[in-house]
């Protein structure tokens, strides 16, 4: 099952996605993104067109995880530091 912190992380990334780039990233997304759009953290946009593009977007309520999402990440990366695996997923330039 994929946890919520990394599909949170994923769009702190990527500011916005569709559903196949998510799945590529994340496999067995389905049932989280739906936890996550019931709970108010992402949303689904619709675009009309053949074929439809859906994209989901955090909302500003899944902003607001980014500290927890950095500091989660801040402590794996401490504990990972003598691997020499220090990238940070979050950072978006």
């Amino acid at each position: 099952m994929v946890g919520a912190p990394l599909v949170v992380r994923e769009f702190l990334r990527r500011g916005q996605t569709t559903y196949s780039e998510l799945s590529a990233a994340l496999p067995a997304l389905s049932d989280r993104r739906t936890q996550l759009t019931s709970a108010g953290v992402i949303e689904r946009h619709r675009t009309p067109g053949r074929p439809p593009c859906v994209r989901y977007i955090l909302t500003s309520q899944g902003r607001a995880l980014e500290p927890v999402a950095r500091s989660m990440w801040e402590r794996g990366t401490a504990r990972r530091g003598a691997l020499g695996q220090t990238s940070d997923p979050l950072n978006t330039a």
